[in-house]
């Protein structure tokens, strides 16, 4: 063998062995990665199994005030995993992405008017002050940064049918000019699916919440022995189908894209593998592992509800409230202040002429006339409203744009509340409603929200009329 054969074999040897170690380094932190996210998991699932012990004996009971009083206790537990989840992902960037997918899947607040459209409607929307006006219905913000309607078709698809969460009564879409802009509005049902990502955690938690329960409902009767184990078995390879590898996501991503679609190969395997799709939390991770895999979380004020000494009623029913110390998160989001999908965001802005347009792709427009369609066949009443947005900014495509969704609204006999329009006030006109000229700040949105909430009201009576 020559000098130079002998170089070039060390040469591929030596860069075969540095690429093993490369891949045992990664496939070694990808794996603690995992299993850091699956602590977490199975953490905020643990209360299911104690809840849904308690439900079943609240519902076996015959004593009024025995069923009263578990089913406090079971409220106190779907408070308590809330506020885990919470602690679990408080510091992540924009938590409303995390907390309006627990709502999908969780439904902790039984919703029967919800309201969807992009960050406008999120940072603008707070449903304190519309559910105070109308007491007689459940609200919650289910907008979400970047959302166009093509993200809302597959949301919905697991809203309905992954998620089984019960349908609203009325949906009230925040519509936006720009709304069928794809390179301006970016967010795609993929980028939340990964495992450390919203709803690839909820996911997680409903596997290990559906395992705990089958647990609790397979539990030993004394004439059934045997049949607990099976049950629980066939929960547990339930709950594990459906999983793909990232090769088997990868292989998919070539099918859908082609070969040469390095950017979306790059992007199914990065965000699918959580050592570099959480790379953020690396140091969190770190600091879990040299604790004895012990989170600390901080200890909020528990408000809870009162009812001294007296025999309890349903009206004592309510869901226990956590309060939280103040925290910003980078972007400038007011995580502390999250409410039912709400969460202002916070920038400085002295206001500005600013010239905003936006490109209009057809296919988004004809997905948000096919789910319109799909909400009235399922009896859905829907409202159209128009998020402020700051006067001094020349959105010269508005007019357009809002034209047609008018047509769209007077066609289909939908409301349309347009804030921009017709009801604009003084509120479009001072910047320090505003944290850009389109997204309000918490002045701004807690001003809005309380004017919307009194201009819902009629219009909820009218779309409602009739129902039960």
């Amino acid at each position: 063998m020559t000098a130079n054969t002998k170089g070039i074999v060390k040469y591929l040897l030596s860069g075969l062995l540095i690429a093993a170690l490369s891949f045992a380094i990664v496939a070694g932190a990808n794996k603690l990665m995992k299993d850091f996210i699956a602590d977490e998991t199975r953490e905020i699932a643990a209360a299911a199994e104690l809840a849904e012990r308690m439900r079943l004996r609240a519902e076996q009971t015959e004593n009024e005030q025995e069923r009263l009083h578990l089913e406090m206790e079971t409220l106190a537990l779907k408070a308590e995993k809330m506020e885990a989840f919470y602690q679990k992902y408080k510091k992540r960037d924009s938590y409303h992405y995390y907390g309006q997918y627990y709502e999908i899947f969780e439904n902790v607040y039984e919703p029967d008017v919800i309201f969807i459209g992009t960050s406008h409607c999120a940072h603008g929307v707070n449903p304190l002050y519309i559910e105070e006006e109308n007491p007689e219905y459940s609200f919650f913000n289910f907008a979400l940064n970047g959302s166009v309607p093509s993200f809302y078709k597959d949301w919905y698809e697991i809203f309905e049918n992954e998620a089984e969460h019960p349908l609203p009564k009325v949906i009230i879409w925040c519509v936006d000019w720009f709304m069928c802009d794809t390179g301006w509005l970016w967010r795609r049902i993929t980028f939340d699916s990964p495992a450390d990502m919203p709803l690839g955690i909820m996911r997680a938690i409903r596997k290990e919440e559906n395992k705990l329960i089958s647990s609790v409902e397979a539990s030993p009767a004394p004439e059934d022995e045997g049949a607990p184990e099976q049950t629980a078995q066939t929960a547990a390879a339930e709950a594990d189908e459906g999983e793909k590898t990232v090769l088997e996501l990868l292989r998919a991503s070539v099918k859908e894209h082609g070969l040469f679609a390095l950017d979306e190969h790059l992007t199914v395997f990065l965000l699918n593998n959580p050592i570099f799709s959480s790379r953020d939390r690396i140091p969190e991770m770190i600091r879990y592992y040299m604790n004895g895999r012990h989170a600390e979380v901080e200890k909020p004020v528990y408000v809870e509800p009162t009812f001294e000494g007296r025999m309890l009623s349903e009206d004592d029913l309510v869901l226990p409230v956590y309060k939280h110390e103040f925290l910003r998160d980078p972007l400038g989001n007011l995580t502390s202040d999250y409410y039912k999908g709400y969460i202002p965001w916070e920038a400085d802005y002295a206001g500005s002429n600013e010239t905003v347009g936006c490109i209009h792709n057809r296919d988004e427009w004809n997905t948000f006339l096919e789910l319109l369609d799909h909400f009235e066949e399922e009896g859905i009443k829907l409202i159209f409203v128009q998020c402020p947005e700051y006067s001094g900014a020349n959105c010269y495509l508005r007019p357009k744009y809002n034209e047609q969704l008018a047509k769209v609204a007077e066609k289909r006999g939908i409301p349309f509340l347009n804030y921009n329009e017709e009801l604009a006030s003084d509120l479009n006109s001072d910047p320090s409603n505003y944290s850009d000229w389109g997204h309000m700040s918490k002045k701004g949105s807690t001003a809005f929200s309380k004017i919307l909430a009194k201009d819902l009201k009629p219009v909820l009576a009218e779309v409602t009329a009739g129902e039960e």
